[in-house]
């Protein structure tokens, strides 16, 4: 079952939609606009280096929730030590 990139030509809406055959025509989850176009799909490539540079972008995403948590632990355990 193929997967579709579709971008919607009435709000701008950029939207991945499952496309079986025999089915109707995909409309925009936004706005329900049918005025869809098909966008060329993206490929993956998995090499080390893109596996490397994704995990680095994760991490850094991550920081500041784990940042967030060690103060959180912190405050609990002063508050609850005595």
């Amino acid at each position: 079952m193929p997967l579709y990139d579709y971008s919607c030509r009435a709000c701008g809406n950029v939207m991945e939609v499952l496309v079986r055959a025999g089915s109707a025509e995909p409309t925009c989850a936004s706005c329900g606009s049918p005025d869809l176009e098909r966008l060329l799909s993206s490929f993956a490539v998995s090499t080390q280096s893109t596996r490397d540079s994704s995990l680095a972008r994760a991490r850094a995403a991550n920081l500041p929730i784990e940042r967030d948590k060690a103060i959180a632990q912190e405050e609990y355990v002063n508050k609850h030590h005595d």
